[in-house]
């Protein structure tokens, strides 16, 4: 598994890159090195003999349904004690100082030199000597803040959700900049999603000029899912910000407050209007933005552009012998994924819609044994095709689709007659037990 290169040791190897003190053949080698001297506390955990295989995953997977650490997961569900932690942490080791130590093994520089580099590193970056320290110890809850200074807290809230995120489901080897405020940004890609009621939100991620830091936001995030051409990038960027909206919107539900998310959008070549804040983030050299809005008025675009997403090519089983699924969800990337899971384990999948409209449609053609339906589609959204295929079936079995913040919508689907639902991201093993089942 891929181990996370400390923020610091990517800025601090960045500016000395900059002033020509090290190469960049010399930043990476540092860097690899450091890949193999911290690693996660899952594994700390497997080696001490703290924690099975099986618990980590069932903290990883946590993970993915809350935003909280591995410790405090573990901890609450009674796996380690809060010492057992502290314990763990310890044992990663101080990453700033074998930094350290390979630069000065590895350049013949002094350790005073490298101090004195380091305080022209802090000066630049003007950072105080405690949010310098909060930046070597790689803790994202008081790193975020210093590079997201706004007045509106649910922005820097949102953006260390992201951070969050970014290590979870894309790459843990990224480095993010200061948020600035962006009333005139003009981009040449933009994928995000509103989400609108009690609050008002807008998550995206974009560019000002070359995609390569949005393809590989796209692939990364896309796994072992073939991700080709810019509209299928831009289905997957679309749905790492729905991923985020859903987990924050989770936390605002949890506090009574009613808000509802609209289907992603993709826009090309324009510029937004309203008040938004724009982050950079890095991986591997290349940069994309994120983008942040609470502002009502805040208007992303005036042109979506309009995804040509190709459908799988499905090998059909004439035989009759598997049973029969609808896979209807407006993004490709959750398409292929539901597919490849399904055909692996013994369903097969006989059509796929992009919209509620299409799925309606298609289940009175194929009448599947099961359909997945997601909830916030374009078109004609999940609930509204749930009740007309209700209608039409009274039997038919239906299993919906959601990102983690439609609780309510979940409810009313179940209510209308809905068998079971599946929250993004998927865990494999739980959507194959419940189906079976």
């Amino acid at each position: 598994s891929e181990v996370r290169i400390a923020m610091f040791i990517q800025l601090f190897s960045n500016y000395l890159v900059e002033q020509s003190v090290i190469t960049i053949e010399q930043r990476n080698s540092f860097q690899a090195e450091m890949e193999r001297t911290r690693v996660k506390l899952g594994t700390i955990a497997i080696a001490e003999g703290m924690l099975t295989k099986e618990q980590t995953e069932e903290i990883n997977h946590q993970q993915t349904q809350q935003d909280r650490r591995f410790g405090d997961i573990a901890v609450s569900m009674g796996y380690l004690t809060d010492a057992q932690v502290s314990g763990l942490l310890d044992r990663q080791g101080d990453v700033s100082m074998r930094f350290f130590q390979l630069l000065v093994n590895a350049t013949g520089l002094s350790m005073e030199t490298v101090s004195g580099y380091l305080k022209d590193f802090q000066k630049a970056y003007g950072f105080t000597d405690e949010e310098l320290e909060a930046v070597k110890q790689d803790d994202f809850e008081s790193v975020v803040p210093l590079f997201a200074t706004v007045r509106d807290a649910t922005i820097t809230d949102l953006a260390g959700l992201v951070m969050r995120n970014l290590t979870r489901f894309v790459t843990s080897n990224f480095y993010f900049g200061r948020m600035k405020k962006a009333p005139e940004y003009a981009y040449s890609m933009l994928a995000g999603q509103k989400s609108v009621g009690d609050s008002n939100i807008f998550l995206g991620f974009g560019a000002t000029n070359e995609l390569d830091g949005i393809v590989k936001l796209a692939k990364n995030y896309a796994k072992n899912i073939s991700v080709t051409g810019s509209d299928e990038v831009y289905d997957a960027v679309c749905e790492f910000a729905n991923l985020n909206n859903g987990l924050f919107d989770s936390v605002l539900s949890d506090d009574d407050i009613f808000i509802e998310m609209i289907p992603p959008e993709v826009y090309l070549n324009q510029q937004l209007s309203g008040n938004a804040y724009c982050m950079p983030v890095y991986l591997d050299d290349s940069e994309f933005d994120l983008i942040i809005s609470t502002d009502a008025a805040f208007v992303p675009g005036e042109r979506p552009h309009a995804l040509n997403l190709n459908r799988t090519e499905l090998q059909i089983d004439t035989s009759g012998a598997l049973p029969t699924v609808l896979v209807v969800d407006d993004s490709l990337l959750i398409r292929k994924v539901l597919i490849k899971l399904l055909s692996e384990n013994g369903y097969q999948v006989v059509g796929e819609a992009t919209n509620g409209r299409e799925g309606v449609e298609l289940y009175k053609e194929l009448e599947p044994d099961i359909v997945t339906l997601d909830i916030t589609m374009p078109v004609m959204d999940g609930i509204t095709a749930l009740k007309l295929i209700k209608e039409y079936d009274p039997e038919a079995m239906v299993a919906m689709i959601s990102a983690a913040g439609q609780k309510d919508k979940l409810m009313e689907a179940l209510r209308e007659g809905a068998e079971l639902f599946f929250t993004k991201p998927f865990n494999a093993q739980e959507v194959i037990s419940t189906l079976r089942s």
